[in-house]
């Protein structure tokens, strides 16, 4: 299923649809008319818009000091550099230092990600998403640590946001995502898939969308946009079947809530791509375990302001 019939709607199960094509049409309108999340606080769109706008080094001490004037986001920022997946437990004390270390790219990343899961939380349906997600990114760390990848930073940005389009979805369509997500567990069929049936138009896709709309870097957009089809990856296949195989442990692990219950097949182009085995796969969980395991102390993962 291409891009463009996700969302007109021509290959979903005309028998279990929510929306109809005048719906999903207006659905996409809505969609396309978003500049931020709607129930993003001002906070987070005026940090976004300067670190859109400012990007060198020289411009490092201004970003900090338009992220500080926010405690709840400086926090997250620090709780998140500081956590096991980062590898800097402790030794980060400053959103300078943060954004040195890390880069804008994968500041604006957590910036954006970590406030769109955490009002996630606050939807019935989605209880769950933000662990689901922080897990994930911790899978892709030990995934690129055990795998001698670069930017294993970057890797964690973009498993962080792997699923941020479905808070778009349950944002503008509050009713009918909880009726998927029910129907998601009644019948043991994957959200995606039953996103596609109900509503025309798949998370995977969404996301795509909202980090071109975020200018972020094709690096965290690709493997957003494909994590459940590694294998239409072109520029960035280790990042994008990295964050594949990374769902998936995290799902298999039990840690969080992606709104489903299945647990998806590896698709096997990415395991041949990241050269995986038993053995590597043992040592990845072994390594996620126990990053998971200190970021629920380190970063306080239960009680994000």
């Amino acid at each position: 299923m291409d891009n463009h019939q996700l969302f007109d709607g021509r290959s979903t199960v005309e028998s279990s649809q929510i929306l109809d094509q005048i719906g999903r049409r207006m659905l996409k309108r809505r969609v396309d008319s978003l500049k931020n999340l709607p129930t993003f606080p001002e906070s987070i769109t005026r940090i976004n818009a300067v670190l859109l706008g400012e990007n060198s080094d020289r411009s490092m001490e201004q970003i900090a000091r338009a992220i500080e004037v926010d405690p709840v986001v400086t926090a997250r920022i620090l709780r998140l550099v500081n956590s096991a997946f980062y590898g800097v437990s402790g030794a980060i004390s400053s959103v300078y230092d943060a954004l040195v270390m890390l880069g804008l790219d994968v500041v604006r990343g957590i910036v954006l990600s970590s406030a769109a899961m955490d009002l996630a939380e606050k939807r019935r349906g989605l209880t769950g998403m933000w662990e689901h997600s922080f897990g994930a990114a911790v899978a892709a760390s030990s995934l690129g640590k055990v795998l001698r990848m670069d930017g294993v930073e970057e890797l964690s940005a973009a498993a962080l946001m792997h699923d941020i389009g479905k808070l778009v979805l349950s944002s503008q369509l509050k009713t009918e995502y909880d009726q998927v997500v029910t129907e998601a567990m009644r019948s043991g069929r994957s959200i995606r898939r039953v996103e596609e049936d109900m509503l025309g138009v798949s998370h995977d896709l969404i996301g795509h969308w909202l980090v071109k709309r975020w200018k972020l870097p094709e690096s965290l957009a690709e493997p957003i946009a494909l994590h459940h089809t590694p294998e239409r990856a072109r520029k960035h296949r280790d990042a994008t079947a990295v964050v594949h195989v990374a769902d998936i442990l995290v799902r298999s692990y039990g840690f969080g809530f992606a709104g489903d219950a299945c647990l998806p097949e590896v698709s096997q182009k990415a395991w041949k791509l990241l050269g995986l085995n038993a053995h590597k796969i043992h040592t990845v969980v072994r390594l996620m375990h126990e990053d998971l395991q200190k970021a629920m102390v380190q970063a306080n993962l239960y009680v994000f302001e």
